[in-house]
């Protein structure tokens, strides 16, 4: 197979290291301080890469290998190995993965030629051939009927039912004069997430209009909002990032709300999210007592990207006059996710090579942008399209088949710098004389409810669609904007374990007891309409401004396969795992869709993204049902590679084990609720990401309260964490969260000190003990897992890292097992829709028959005086 974009170099020979066996690798211990920061594959530091810098590492492995770690390195400190960098990929050892990395550096570079390139490269989809499981016209042959990757009613019918160029510019000119205000951005993007779109008013800061790379940074922003509302909506709810945030309840930071992943200061330099800053934790929100909701740290995902960073975190590759040059342990994927073009059918192959970049990617000017990830804070309204046949008739089809999803607008107001700190209206407890702002503040500040109403009414073309109880008349403000008459957004009331979510606009509370639709109109009016302000940026490597969107496909987006090195994970056997799963699914009752043919009323079935990867990652199937949401595609694949990883004894990183007491010690191990000093659980425990979820909350145990008492005479001290200064009382905090870690107020989630944060590498760093902050901070890697020998599809070059995506901290998965006991492991199985409780059922279903052993599973064992859990399911699951 073969990089079509490479084809543009000489050809060359290129350096092959021997496939390693899975997961068996020579270690040379803990090596931290030996890596090159400015230039990792430079092992023996003098100035340039060449095959001398491998051969330092495979000596270095040589002749440690097989010799105490402790004693070889107390002993070889002053050694002349100690001179060289042989961490190369930064990770805090040495294995035969970092001989590895400088290959690949290498190749890229052709052996000390110029790696320029004019675009990243992708696999060729076009002309690589499908696998015996997929036919000529790219369809997957199940073993009782034919299944493939689809495209829905309404776009069978025509790309007249996806967002057109002219669709997109006149949305950006209504949200640009929604209000009088000038200093928002504005963003469009299709269902897949493609940036279609982006409007910078005339009133942003003129620094960062000057900026290229901050005012992208701040673009980012307004894409997250938009990627937000998009991901998780479907034909059947209107989820907005407003209901995103009220349903995961994450902890959010200062240190991660406040930071940039382009910053040159480690002090500010993190993910950025477009999230309101606080504990979370409980739901609904701010009540003492109450559990935590689903979607916990949904801020970490959909950020994987084309170009990978490496397992430094650091995005070394940068474009000038020659194009793109790929450098130090960066590489760049060939297909999404990394799936096998050969096991995609064809419908889905412009999927596969369509990724949730950031702006700076997308436009191929700043690859050292990142994505900022799911936007929790309102501004991100999805958009809806009415369906018409090709010569622009109405179709004679039920209301639920009247409109297609087509995408997502996000509006953002990113202030002096484009952190959300702006538009939240934060501000420290130190400043409020040591009271904290309430998340209801910050979700409802003036800035977020003007960008929240200016989505809205910008969708809104022709108004709500729903019950009467739910529709206003939008007539005032769609009488002063361009018009805009195949757009419309349904309404209506979505209830989760009996609380009715907010969908637009806040709830009524005693200050303001409008329903949240009403108090959106009136800020709304509040306003004198504006006029169309700014300019439209450019939204691709080509110098577009406006682009047209594509599908999502839905079925068969990877044919099951054998797995190279579970064997005994068969095609035939993720076929049955999958489709036992999509038979389980419909007939679910989904939490969050409507029955919209009768009267918008619960009841629907849900619809889910099934996905089965081996030990390795490797994505052995994939599945999408109808409609099912975008976001659930990369969310199922993760847990299945998160719960595989993590219940390999041989893989697991000691790093991401549970360490309940903060003591860097692992035990004692109970079974017993009468015994509260369990501190961590068996190597080859059977974890679910619902698992990882109760290990990284607020609270331990989940719905409890900490004492306020916990933040008290904290220091700022970066090698102090919580549970070094306060060694009992941090118990209160589940072990993984990264309200342990040092720079952070456990009570609020701000920083200790207001303007001094600690820097990067004390939550970044591979050794930081909380595997929530090291997600946050390190996009798409699988908690701390060194990797695979695994080939980057359509090429044949090596990358570790290749299989990861980041991890899933909500439930709906578990990992799989083969023979008798069901006890030797060979994969994971992920799922993602309609509710995580709804998840849980899906995969009971499919794991059947691979489910582990009850006597390796997680809820035999007692952590901190709490049984931890596996999977829950609801009461009745069914509908009728």
């Amino acid at each position: 197979m073969t990089v079509s974009s490479l084809g543009r170099r000489q050809s060359k020979r290129r350096l092959l290291a021997e496939r390693l066996e899975s997961r068996h690798l020579m270690a040379g211990g803990d090596v931290l301080g030996l890596h090159n920061d400015q230039l990792p594959a430079d092992v023996n530091v003098d100035g340039h890469v060449s095959t001398l810098d491998a051969l330092v590492v495979v000596n270095y492995l040589q002749r440690f290998n097989g010799v105490d770690e402790a004693t070889t390195l107390a002993e070889t400190e002053a050694d002349a190995t100690s001179q060289s960098m042989v961490d190369v990929d930064n990770n805090g050892h040495v294995s035969a993965l970092d001989a590895l990395v400088v290959i690949n550096h290498l190749n890229r570079m052709g052996i000390g030629e110029s790696a320029a390139v004019a675009e990243l490269p992708t696999a060729d989809f076009a002309n690589i051939a499908k696998a015996a499981q997929v036919d000529s016209d790219g369809v997957f042959q199940a073993a009782n009927d034919e299944f493939f990757a689809s495209l829905n009613a309404a776009e069978s019918l025509g790309d007249q039912n996806l967002l057109e160029a002219s669709d997109v510019e006149t949305l950006l000119k209504r949200a640009s004069m929604a209000t009088s205000s000038t200093d928002a951005i504005i963003a469009v993007v299709d269902r897949n997430g493609k940036i279609l779109g982006v409007r910078v008013e005339d009133g942003v800061n003129s620094d960062l209009q000057n900026d290229p790379e901050q005012l992208a940074f701040a673009i980012d922003g307004a894409v997250a909002k938009a990627r937000t509302a998009a991901f998780f909506s479907s034909n059947a709810a209107p989820l907005t990032s407003r209901t995103v945030r009220f349903i995961s309840q994450s902890t959010v930071t200062q240190r991660e709300v406040e930071s940039s992943p382009i910053s040159d200061d480690p002090a500010y330099r993190g993910p950025g999210f477009v999230a309101p800053i606080g504990v979370g934790g409980h739901f609904p929100p701010e009540v003492n007592f109450a559990p935590q909701v689903d979607l916990f740290a949904i801020e970490h995902q959909s950020r994987d990207s084309q170009l990978h960073a490496g397992a430094d975190g650091t995005t070394e590759s940068f474009v000038d006059d020659a194009g793109i040059h790929i450098e130090g342990d960066d590489f760049a994927l060939g297909s999404r996710f990394n799936a096998d073009p050969a096991y995609v059918p064809r419908n889905a192959d412009e999927f596969f090579q369509t990724w949730p970049e950031s702006y700076g990617v997308a436009t191929e000017t700043f690859l050292d942008s990142q994505s900022r990830g799911v936007a929790t804070l309102p501004g991100g309204i999805p958009l809806y399209k009415a369906v018409t046949n090709p010569n622009g008739s109405t179709p004679n089809v039920p209301l639920s088949e009247s409109f297609n999803l087509v995408g997502g607008i996000g509006v953002f107001f990113p202030g002096e710098d484009g952190y959300a700190t702006y538009e939240q209206g934060f501000q420290h407890a130190s400043e409020r004389g040591g009271v904290a702002q309430t998340e209801k503040e910050r979700t409802n500040a003036s800035k977020v409810l003007e960008a929240e109403f200016t989505a809205l009414i910008a969708a809104a073309g022709t108004g709500l669609v729903g019950p009467s109880a739910f529709v206003r008349d939008l007539s005032e403000f769609n009488n002063a904007l361009p018009s805009l008459p195949d757009f419309f957004l349904p309404t209506g009331r979505i209830d989760l374990v009996g609380i009715t979510l907010e969908i637009y606009g806040p709830h009524p509370d005693q200050s303001f007891r409008q329903p949240g639709i009403d108090r959106l109109i009136n800020v709304g009016r509040s306003f004198a309409r504006g006029s169309d302000s700014g300019e439209n940026k450019v939204v691709n490597a080509d110098g577009d401004t406006l682009l047209v969107g594509q599908a999502v496909p839905e079925g068969w987006l990877v044919a099951p396969h054998d797995s190279a090195v579970d064997t005994e994970l068969t095609a035939e056997r993720v076929e049955q795992i999958i489709l036992t799963g999509v038979n389980e699914a419909d007939r679910t009752r989904a939490a969050i869709r409507l029955d919209i043919d009768n009267n918008f009323r619960p009841g629907a079935k849900t619809r889910m993204v099934l996905a089965v990867a081996d030990t390795n990652g490797e994505l052995l199937g994939l599945y999408r049902m109808p409609d099912a949401t975008v976001f659930s595609i990369d969310v199922s694949i993760a847990k299945a590679r998160n719960t595989a990883y993590y219940a390999d004894a041989d893989a697991l990183q000691a790093v991401d084990r549970i360490d309940f007491n903060g003591d860097d010690m692992f035990g004692p191990i109970t079974q017993s609720l009468e015994n509260s000093s369990g501190d961590t659980v068996p190597l080859g425990t059977a974890l679910t990401n619902r698992t990882f979820r109760f290990i990284v909350e607020p609270r331990y145990p989940t719905g409890s309260n900490v004492d306020p008492s916990l933040a008290g005479g904290l220091q700022n001290d970066p090698t102090a964490d919580l549970c070094d200064q306060k060694p009992g009382q941090c118990q209160q905090i589940a072990p993984h969260s990264i309200l342990r870690t040092a720079g952070i107020n456990p009570v609020t989630a701000e920083n200790v000190v207001n303007d001094q944060p600690l820097d990067f590498d004390v939550y970044g760093r591979a050794t930081t003990d909380s595997f929530l902050a090291f997600d946050a901070f390190n996009p798409s890697r699988n908690f701390r897992d060194p990797g695979d020998a695994v080939i980057v599809a359509g090429s044949d070059e090596v990358q570790p890292l290749a299989n990861q995506n980041g991890v899933v901290f909500f439930p709906g998965s578990s990992p799989l097992y083969i023979g008798d006991s069901r006890t030797t492991l060979v994969g994971g199985f992920g799922v993602s829709g309609d509710g995580v409780d709804q998840d849980d059922v899906v995969t009971f279903a499919g794991q059947q028959g691979f489910d582990p052993n009850a006597s390796i599973r997680v809820d035999q064992y007692v952590v901190g005086g709490v049984r931890l859990p596996f999977q829950k399911f609801n009461r009745n699951p069914f509908a009728s």
